[in-house]
Order: structure tokens, then C-alpha cells, then sequence
């Protein structure tokens, strides 16, 4: 079959850009300078794991001056493409942890630099047999850990970093030659952070306007129920006050031109005043004042957590959001 090798080319992942390690450190990144001068005068194994300020680093003495450069390499090409580089310590399950990070839009990404070990047969020392031969019990390790020569750079070992980058040394490969393929796994694991932050922020202003909805309609409740309770009282009232007069009115028919006590007469005087003053109809209708907005009450209208956000209402019971724009929630 035909193949079209320029749809072919173009469907082709673009190549990683390498990074290149200097063979010498004329003027090394300034955490590659702080570290260098933290290794002093050690002869076989470099730890400065437990150092502030410093890049984190456990390898045998001979590796020393090649992690250097991959660490400046590594450090001045994050920084040329406008990342940061930063010195962090922090504290981890009651212990202070010292690191390196790459910080990618506000997003930190630990590094360490260790030599891999290699299993060996443990070989007893001479006072380790002197100790086995007074104490019989004793066991001696089967197995001694020694290192292998091939470095390995990434995320630090340990269940606090919360993602897993790492390369190393491998059989077709160098450390130095995937210094690349390491900062592109950062900036992927950046984009991904960026993406989840994009949506739990869009969760979060979801779940925002959905409880000042529910706020807003227990508000709109709130108020039909006191209007409909007012109301009912007025009919209710108006319905009392026209039964005292229909009452007043048969009393004073029931005794026709006969002459009327004057007990009873100051009671029918004062039941008819009393229903003028009963009488919602007397004085021109108008809506009742809205009752206050209060949290507590509203909580048990809308079935939400009254505290959840900002309060939207003022003291008059006016709709007011936190930064003071008035806006309607219907339109939500």
C-alpha cells in the first residue's frame, strides 16, 4: 500500500529538545555553586540530603563533579524557559525535610539526585565475627547495599511527594540524555495541576451559585409565607370585625323601640368601636414590611449551611453580595 510519508512525518510526536550538560562548571548555578562547597573534604560518599540550601544529593565521591554539571544543566535550562528553581524546607512527619524544586506556575516539583545500589553478599568484618563469637545469636545481614555507578534524578523518595518523576542511568541511555524528557514530564504534570485547579474552581463557583440560588428562593419564600400570614390575618380580622357588627346590630334589633340598659349600651358602643379598630378596611392596604434576613432562619427554609459563604444580605434585609454589587439572583 501507499504510505504518505509527509502525513506520516507530521503525525510523528515532535522531538524532545535535549539539554546539554557543559563538560566543565566555569560558572555554575548558584545552588550548584551553595552545594559544591557544602561537599568539604568528603572522600567516599556525598549526603547532603539533610542540608538546607543545598541540592539534595547521596552518591559515591567519584560521581560528585558529573552530578554537578547535570544539576546545573538541568537548573539553567528550567530557568531559561522561565521557570523557577527554589530552596524549600518544610516539615514532614515531625521531621524537617530540605529540597530542591523546579516551580512550574506555582506548582513545585522536588528534586534529588541519588546513585543507584546494587545488592552484594554482606562480607562480616572483623569485629562483627568477634561479636558473633561471644554472642552466637547474633545475625549478621546477608546482604550490603554498594553503588552501581549510575545516578538516577527525580522526585524524591518518600510518601510526601505527591507525584513520581525520575530517570536514570540506563543500558542505551545516559542521565544526561533524558534531562530532557524530564522537564517535559514536568510541564505535562503542571498542565494536568492547572487543568484539575480549572476544574474544581469551576466546581467550587458551581457549588457557589447554587447555594446563593437556594439563598435567594428561601428569601423569596420567606416572604410569600409572611405576606400569605399577614394576609390571612387581615381576612381573618376583616371576617371577626364584620360578625361584631352583624352581632351589635341584631342586639339592638332584639329590643326594637323598647329602651336599651345603659350597661349594655356602653358594651355595644365599645364592641363597635372595637370592630372599627379590627377592621383592616378602615385604613388604605399596603405590602408588609419584609421580615428580617436572618441566617437562621433561612438555613431552615433552604436546607443549606447559612454559613457556607459571605452573608448576601444587609441589616434591612437587601440583597448585597460581598464585594457590594447588586445583582439578581433570578437571572441565575
Amino acid at each position: 500500500m501507499l504510505i504518505d510519508e509527509e502525513a506520516e512525518k507530521a503525525a510523528q510526536p515532535l522531538p524532545v529538545p535535549a539539554v546539554d550538560v557543559p563538560e566543565t562548571l566555569d560558572r555554575p548555578h548558584r545552588l550548584v555553586r551553595a552545594t559544591r562547597k557544602a561537599l568539604g573534604r568528603s572522600q567516599s560518599v556525598v549526603d547532603t540530603r539533610d542540608r538546607p540550601e543545598v541540592i539534595p544529593m547521596y552518591l559515591s565521591r567519584p560521581l560528585a563533579d558529573r552530578a554537578l554539571r547535570i544539576m546545573h544543566a538541568l537548573l539553567t535550562e528550567a530557568e531559561g524557559r522561565g521557570y523557577s528553581v527554589e530552596a524549600q524546607s518544610d516539615l514532614k512527619h515531625g521531621e524537617a525535610v530540605h529540597m530542591v524544586s523546579i516551580v512550574i506556575r506555582c506548582h513545585a516539583f522536588p528534586l534529588a539526585l541519588t546513585e543507584r545500589t546494587t545488592k552484594v553478599p554482606h562480607k562480616p568484618t572483623p569485629q562483627e565475627l568477634r561479636q558473633q563469637e561471644r554472642n552466637p545469636w547474633t545475625r549478621l545481614p546477608k546482604y550490603d547495599e554498594e553503588f552501581n555507578g549510575r545516578l538516577a534524578l527525580g522526585a524524591p523518595s518518600g510518601r510526601w511527594c505527591q507525584h513520581s518523576y525520575s530517570y536514570s542511568d540506563g543500558a542505551r541511555w545516559t542521565l544526561e540524555s533524558r534531562l530532557g524528557h524530564l522537564l517535559q514530564d514536568l510541564e505535562r504534570l503542571a498542565a494536568e495541576a492547572d487543568r484539575r485547579e480549572g476544574e474544581q474552581e469551576l466546581r467550587e463557583a458551581d457549588q457557589r451559585r447554587r447555594w446563593y440560588a437556594a439563598i435567594a428562593r428561601a428569601r423569596e419564600l420567606q416572604i410569600e409565607q409572611h405576606r400569605a400570614t399577614v394576609l390571612t390575618e387581615q381576612i381573618r380580622a376583616w371576617q371577626q370585625a364584620d360578625e361584631i357588627r352583624a352581632f351589635c346590630q341584631a342586639a339592638r334589633a332584639r329590643v326594637g323601640d323598647a329602651p336599651v340598659a345603659a350597661g349594655e349600651v356602653d358594651w355595644l358602643e365599645w364592641a363597635e368601636a372595637y370592630a372599627v379598630r379590627l377592621d383592616p378596611l378602615q385604613e388604605p392596604l399596603r405590602t408588609p414590611v419584609d421580615p428580617p434576613a436572618k441566617q437562621e432562619v433561612l438555613r431552615e427554609v433552604a436546607k443549606v449551611d447559612a454559613y457556607a459563604y459571605p452573608w448576601p444580605f444587609d441589616a434591612d434585609g437587601r440583597w448585597r453580595l460581598p464585594d457590594d454589587r447588586s445583582i439578581d439572583p433570578r437571572s441565575w
